[in-house]
């Protein structure tokens, strides 16, 4: 299981106030997946809508019971029969009357219950949703209406297409199980072997001024801070590796590793 490292709410400590951290778990749904399905959103509300509308990723979480049961209070919840899992599909009742009044093109209705017209209208933008769940769920099958609790029971997963623009509104999308995480493989010395890496030998260091390096010239004596007899140490991608003696092997300049990098010569 990933986790991620999370901050409850705020909580008075003398004269300060302080948040307790935690690890909650992580989805392991990919962002590009939850990206798609942003995007599909944007382009069928934007077409249903007659409207240009821009849409913001509310990224993928695993919410617990307390906060499913509060994102689905009231909603209009449409299942979704899947292959490898189910989707749902979830208006709140604010983004109901905010869609609604967007496609009728008349202000905000403080009505709770839906005309048939208007019920039609939200029939419409559901059943136009459903295909994006292919993404998530694999081959689609028939779609229902899921009551609050079953789907507060179900669901595994949720992320939410929020309309940045005047519309305002959300649109979220659960899954029922949150994709596996892929462990892969553990790399060998083979899986390495044509990998190329840019080594050096460093035998002797010190620093020079800008007017010394202009001084610079045939002859010229430069003073290193490291001293005669120093270890020198390989360096492989800029990063100090091993340590040794350097000198000269069979007619070549090589290095002559400690224990610590097995006593051996390059």
């Amino acid at each position: 299981m990933i986790a991620a490292l999370a901050f409850g709410a705020s909580r008075a400590f003398g004269l300060r106030s302080i948040r307790d951290a935690g690890f909650v778990p992580r989805s392991t749904l990919p962002v590009s997946a939850a990206c798609l399905v942003a995007n599909g959103a944007r382009e069928t509300l934007s077409s249903l809508l007659a409207a240009e509308l821009d849409f913001e990723l509310v990224e993928p979480a695993i919410p617990g019971p307390p906060e499913r049961r509060l994102l689905l209070a009231g909603a209009t919840i449409a299942r979704v029969r899947g292959r490898l899992c189910d989707g749902f599909i979830i208006l709140r009742p604010a983004a109901v009357r905010r869609v609604i009044a967007y496609a009728f093109g008349e202000g905000e209705s403080g009505r709770e219950r839906l005309s048939q017209i208007e019920r039609a209208t939200l029939d419409r933008v559901v059943a136009a949703l459903v295909p994006l769940c292919n993404t998530l769920c694999g081959t689609l099958g028939a779609v229902v209406r899921e009551s609050e609790a079953r789907a507060a029971a179900d669901m595994a997963t949720y992320f939410e297409v929020r309309a940045t623009s005047a519309a305002d509104f959300a649109v979220g999308f659960g899954i029922t199980r949150d994709p596996a995480e892929e462990v892969g493989g553990r790399l060998t010395l083979d899986d390495l072997s044509d990998v190329e890496l840019d080594a050096a030998v460093e035998f002797a260091r010190g620093t020079l001024g800008v007017p010394a390096f202009a001084r610079l010239g045939s002859g010229v004596t430069v003073a290193l801070e490291t001293p005669l007899g120093a270890a020198g140490t390989l360096r492989v991608g800029g990063v100090a590796v091993a340590r040794g003696r350097c000198g000269i092997a069979n007619g070549r300049r090589a290095i002559a590793f400690d224990n610590h990098a097995g006593s051996t010569a390059a």
